[in-house]
């Protein structure tokens, strides 16, 4: 693995970035095939995956007090934060490493080509944090 990534860097190409711990549970619709595309998604950036195929993977997020506007399919949780929606790696990452006092984040709305948007697209996404205190925007910057 070291002379694979240091090859990598040689060549020019970043090393994949890492959340806290790089691990997400995915819980999903069993009859949903859009939530393994969001996992291997998050896969391709790094992340070790866990997809947890469950009927009731809704319950997830309304335990953890997503607003159910908020919930999609699939229901991610990380770094103890719980989130819903295809969720590009930039919005995970600020979350993970900045560590609000939020329950987690969401981005309503199916928007399924949100993970490939240009990084200058991705400020136009609506992502949401929820928590004890409300809803707010999430922006990256």
């Amino acid at each position: 693995m070291k002379l694979e990534l240091a090859t990598l860097m040689f060549l020019g190409f970043a090393a994949p970035t890492f959340a806290a711990t790089g691990a997400v549970t995915l819980y999903s619709n069993p009859t949903c095939g859009c939530c393994q595309m969001y996992g291997e998604y998050l896969k391709s950036k790094g992340y070790e995956v866990k997809l947890v195929p469950d009927e009731n993977y809704d319950k997830v997020a309304l335990d953890a007090g997503m607003p159910a506007q908020g919930i999609g399919c699939h229901v991610a949780v990380i770094d103890g934060y719980t989130m819903s929606g295809f969720i590009p790696v930039k919005f995970i990452e600020k979350l993970t490493t900045e560590k609000p006092d939020v329950t987690g984040i969401t981005l309503p709305g199916m928007r399924m080509d949100a993970p490939e948007l240009p990084e200058d697209a991705l400020a136009t996404l609506d992502v949401y944090t929820y928590g004890p205190t409300g809803v707010a925007l999430f922006p990256l910057e």
